[in-house]
């Protein structure tokens, strides 16, 4: 099962409104492709995707999130899986590709290589049915009903590795993107996020 297959799915169902945060590399520019919307969000940091993606569902509970995760990045903040387990926010789903590698870094193999079951570990944690997807039939459905839960949902979608780095349509950087996000939901929910500081003089 492929990354952007999924991707492509996935997309296909979402409504216009609704929130995607991502994770770096493949998946980021997969869904810049797929779906080029203001909407979308890249963070940063390794591990902060299902966590940042959490705080927004708090946030803005009458608004769809999604969170695009991987292994590698999911592996680095187990810790948000009981956050996620206690909160149980419904308006979150959690899509997390699990091609068993870090790709990004030179393919080196993640602990779900080996025994690492992060499904299981979920369950653990406490979040109530965990799918885990090796078909893209599989994952058809599960995303339909992770689009329409009534309670925080979690997806692995074990894909393959890439192989090379997917090319984004166009050139973006995180600072923008990260201004461009603010002022969406700004206007979408008719809050302010960012103040001007123009009438400020500031001395380095």
């Amino acid at each position: 099962m492929k990354r952007f297959d999924c991707m492509q799915i996935l997309v296909s169902k979402l409504a216009e409104d609704s929130i995607v945060l991502s994770t770096l590399a493949n998946t980021a520019h997969m869904l810049q492709k797929l779906r080029p919307s203001d909407a979308n969000f890249f963070p940063l940091n390794l591990g902060c995707c299902t966590a940042t993606a959490l705080g927004l569902a708090l946030a803005l509970p009458h608004r769809r999130i999604v969170a695009l995760d991987s292994d590698g990045n999911m592996l680095l903040n187990l810790s948000v899986l009981p956050d996620l387990a206690n909160q149980n926010p419904p308006n979150l789903g959690i899509v997390l590709f699990d091609n068993e590698a870090y790709d990004a870094s030179g393919g080196l193999p993640s602990a779900t290589a080996g025994k690492g079951d992060l499904a299981a570990l979920a369950k653990a944690a406490g979040i109530n049915q965990p799918v885990t997807c090796r078909s893209l039939a599989e994952f058809e459905q599960s995303v339909g009903d992770l689009l329409n839960a009534s309670e925080t949902a979690f997806l692995v979608a074990k894909v393959e590795k890439d192989g090379q780095f997917f090319n984004p349509p166009t050139p973006y950087n995180f600072q923008e993107n990260k201004f461009r996000f603010a002022r969406y939901i700004e206007r979408t929910e008719g809050v302010t996020m960012i103040t001007r500081l123009d009438h400020l003089k500031v001395i380095l």
